[in-house]
């Protein structure tokens, strides 16, 4: 539990259900605070893999090799990013990050950074009945994804609740009966498409994230960097964290740019048409990934041509 939060709400009011307005409003708001932006949140994907192959997964997780995070590097990158940024939250996202080996240790790194007042973690649920005391004393909010399959049992939802009124953690159950079809199967040719979607995009507002020393307003860049094998340059989305009295102002101005992102050509957006949950056998993992990796290497020749019209559009 964060010692300087304590402020929780008791178990019965902190786990209780919560609606869920989708697509969410958006704020395009980022005021200066004590020398920081304020931002809604912030968070790391710390795992990329997952133990679940949902269709449709914005992270792409059964798409991607196994990876970990380590507490250093996301420690070195919230340093450098609270010198600029202020968030209301941190989140820990995956993949799976329940699947972390150092995942307490993790947490008290990004404890330690003071990046936000509040530190939570995105999960499946799965693995709750795993986590040790020491997970539990050591954050402050869990948002469990609930999918209609594979169910939580009604005997560790209770043992989650129990944990989580014994150490003060606040629970958010958000059902997951739908995924939203985001990722394109051939890259957007529609340069004006392309610059409305990234617009009226919620997930550039609500899913900044740190990687590898970057700043992106959007999660997807970075995950079809590693899903094209780093074929294409994804990596030129993101704003490098520096420390520099520059800094400040080339965030504000990133935050608030207006031409699309080069992922935006490989993806629907934010609010694109929803699809039932599913889970995806391995023949069809298998397919879609021998399909991108070929993908990969033909559009990695097209890109550059098409990417320097969308930042000049």
């Amino acid at each position: 539990m964060n010692p300087n939060a304590q402020d929780h709400a008791p178990a019965a009011v902190a786990s209780a259900p919560r609606g869920h307005v989708f697509p969410p409003p958006m704020d395009r708001d980022y005021p200066i605070q004590a020398g920081r932006i304020r931002t809604r949140s912030l968070e790391a994907h710390i795992v990329d893999h997952c133990n679940l192959t949902c269709a449709e997964c914005c992270s792409l997780s059964p798409l991607l090799p196994p990876w970990f995070a380590s507490p250093d590097s996301i420690a070195a990158d919230l340093r450098m990013a609270a010198k600029v940024l202020s968030p209301g939250v941190f989140k820990l996202v995956g993949g799976e990050p329940l699947l972390h080996p150092q995942l307490v240790d993790l947490i008290h790194a990004v404890r330690e950074t003071r990046i936000a007042p509040v530190i939570s973690i995105t999960t499946n649920g799965l693995k709750l009945g795993e986590m040790s005391d020491a997970f539990w004393q050591s954050i402050d909010a869990i948002t469990i994804s609930r999918y209609p399959r594979p169910r939580l049992s009604p005997d560790l939802m209770a043992h989650i609740e129990a944990q989580a009124a014994g150490h003060a953690v606040r629970l958010n159950w958000k059902m997951q009966n739908e995924f939203t079809s985001m990722t394109r199967q051939s890259a957007a040719t529609d340069l004006a498409q392309t610059q409305r979607i990234y617009h009226d995009c919620w997930i550039r507002e609500r899913c900044h994230m740190i990687r590898d020393g970057m700043f992106y307003t959007c999660t997807r860049p970075a995950h079809f960097n590693t899903l094209y094998q780093g074929k294409q340059d994804f990596q030129s989305d993101g704003l490098r964290l520096r420390d520099d009295t520059a800094m400040l102002d080339d965030m504000l101005a990133y935050l608030n740019r207006q031409e699309p992102l080069k992922a935006c050509l490989e993806c629907h957006g934010g609010s694109a048409p929803q699809a039932p949950h599913r889970i995806m056998k391995r023949v069809e993992v298998a397919t879609l990934k021998a399909y991108y990796q070929e993908q990969g290497a033909r559009r990695a020749a097209l890109k550059p041509a098409v990417a320097a019209e969308v930042s000049s559009a």
